[in-house]
């Protein structure tokens, strides 16, 4: 058994744009009437922009504190290679054998031997 169906486009008959405008106002006036929707629309347009404003302020915030912590990082890390460096100084200057070295050069000190008498 074959059965054709045909495929036809349809279009709704469409209402006239003053029934539409009449049904959107009936929505509306159920919902709030038109001061409520006046007011509202007032509170919306000073909210906006300052909300627009509080945004762009916050953002700037954002980025400019995100600045400051890519400062300070790279502070921090200059900081760390600097101790590093001090800290192999540091125990450089108190290995005993640069300590011989320096109280015998600059100050005429010698270790005594062990064969040597000391008196104290």
């Amino acid at each position: 058994m074959f059965i054709s169906q045909s495929a036809q486009a349809t279009i709704r008959p469409m209402g006239t744009s003053s029934i539409r405008q009449q049904l959107r106002q009936k929505v509306l006036a159920l919902v709030a009437p038109k001061g409520v929707w006046l007011v509202a629309g007032k509170v919306m347009l000073l909210f906006c922009p300052l909300l627009f404003l509080v945004n762009l302020w916050l953002s700037s915030s954002a980025e400019r504190v995100a600045v400051e912590i890519l400062a300070v990082e790279e502070g921090r890390f200059i900081l760390m290679d600097e101790h590093i460096k001090l800290r192999a100084e540091r125990a450089r200057l108190y290995s005993p054998d640069y300590l011989n070295e320096v109280a015998a050069n600059q100050l005429a000190l010698y270790v005594p031997e062990k064969r040597q008498v000391t008196r104290f």
